[in-house]
């Protein structure tokens, strides 16, 4: 037969030993720096947001010359332009 006492102490026991377990388990899960990303770093003329210049200024460039075609009235023309303006720049859109 189980007895309350057995129990109390089995459940104290059990909370003890997961209490001590703790503080291990998570010492183990801590990040390390250069780990965080799981990223690679990729050697070239890249800025801070990762796009390289060029890249950069075809994207500013293209995006002014297809502002004037807004979509309320030109439909898709606005995509179809920056599309075509980023392919003269030879980047990918």
């Amino acid at each position: 037969m189980i007895n309350f006492r057995s129990v109390t102490v089995a459940l104290t026991l059990a909370l003890t030993v997961a209490g001590a377990a703790t503080p291990v388990l998570a010492a183990q899960r801590t990040t390390h720096p250069g780990y965080a990303a799981r990223a690679q770093a990729v050697p070239g003329g890249f800025g801070r947001d990762g796009i390289s210049g060029p890249r950069a200024a075809a994207i500013r460039d293209c995006t002014n010359a297809s502002a004037k075609f807004v979509e309320s009235t030109w439909g898709n023309r606005e995509f179809d332009e920056y599309r075509a303006c980023m392919a003269e720049h030879g980047e990918a859109e």
